[in-house]
């Protein structure tokens, strides 16, 4: 009201003159209505604090003078649990300027120093639909977790309902005390899915960095043995139930653990000769999943169990 008062009392002393002296007059009133907005801003936040400002005002005058802290951001980048959120736009890696990036469903490890981005691991990011970087198609994107020791797994530690997936490697990651904790987290108490896929360095991969749910890890005894591998009768009432009877033997490509190896929890999918091939852990509120193939061909019926442990979420 104020507003519109000054200016109504401006127009009104406008005299009834030639159309250029009301050209003059009109460009004084709106000088005057901008001076009377800057004076009725300064006294509005004069009685407040630098959040009561009226953003929505401001922001329609070009200046926004307001810090964009927690508020502005979205709920699960400031503490508690974070859900995924695959129609996010906001790809590229996480940086202190432009914050963190939207955590997506699947997230995949992918140092270049350890997992070679032209071979099997290559094979598993086609088959669970995760797309490089647009024209470079580089591995740099939110769908992937380039280290262990990183902010975006201190992201990744607070999301639920999601699946990691560690592809095969030829080489260990890095991995800090700290790291080890946030990765544990990630599946003991988000709910969440750790899936290992391919060969003994998987296996071993588990054994080292995997705390388990009673917190002294695991002792897995990697074993090769020859094909087929029959579904088992714990694939009944899961994803599993939907894959092939049995899974072809690949030469030595795949690897399984002994069932006496087996944590008491375990469930176990696919088997030969008390070696299994595929089997999952429960980790309190989440999941361990292993696929014992290492995908270094486009075999169909171990394609359809990988897309098949996509749909195993814990929840």
């Amino acid at each position: 009201r104020l507003m519109a008062g000054a200016y109504g009392s401006v127009l009104g002393a406008v005299p009834r003159a030639s159309a250029l002296g009301r050209g003059r007059a009109l460009v004084c009133g709106l000088v005057a209505l901008c001076a009377a907005v800057a004076v009725v801003l300064s006294l509005h936040q004069g009685q407040g604090t630098a959040t009561d400002v009226d953003t929505e005002a401001i922001s329609l005058l070009g200046t926004m003078a307001v810090p964009r802290d927690a508020a502005f951001q979205p709920a699960w980048a400031h503490g508690g649990a974070m859900r995924y959120y695959d129609r996010s736009m906001a790809h590229g890696q996480w940086s202190p300027e432009t914050g963190p990036p939207y955590v997506k469903h699947i997230t995949m490890w992918s140092d270049p120093r350890c997992v070679d981005h032209n071979g099997p691991a290559n094979n598993v990011r086609r088959i669970v639909g995760l797309r490089t970087s647009f024209q470079s198609h580089k591995w740099n994107n939110n769908a992937f977790m380039s280290k262990m020791n990183s902010v975006q797994l201190r992201f990744l530690s607070r999301n639920t309902n999601s699946i990691l997936v560690v592809p095969p490697f030829h080489q260990f990651p890095e991995m800090s005390k700290r790291a080890m904790a946030m990765l544990n987290d990630y599946a003991l108490v988000g709910g969440n899915t750790i899936l290992v896929v391919g060969g003994p360095t998987g296996i071993l991969f588990i054994n080292q960095n995997l705390a388990g749910t009673d917190g002294y890890g695991y002792e897995l005894a990697p074993q090769w043995t020859e094909g087929p591998y029959e579904m088992q009768d714990g694939a009944m009432g899961t994803a599993f139930q939907y894959g092939a009877v049995t899974l072809p033997s690949i030469g030595t490509e795949v690897v399984g653990v002994t069932t006496a190896s087996l944590p008491a929890e375990a469930t176990s999918y696919y088997e030969a000769s008390e070696v299994s091939v595929v089997f999952s852990v429960p980790c309190e509120a989440g999941r361990l999943l292993y696929i014992g193939y290492d995908y270094s061909e486009m075999v169909p019926a171990w394609t359809d169990i990988l897309l098949l442990a996509m749909r195993m979420s814990p929840n």
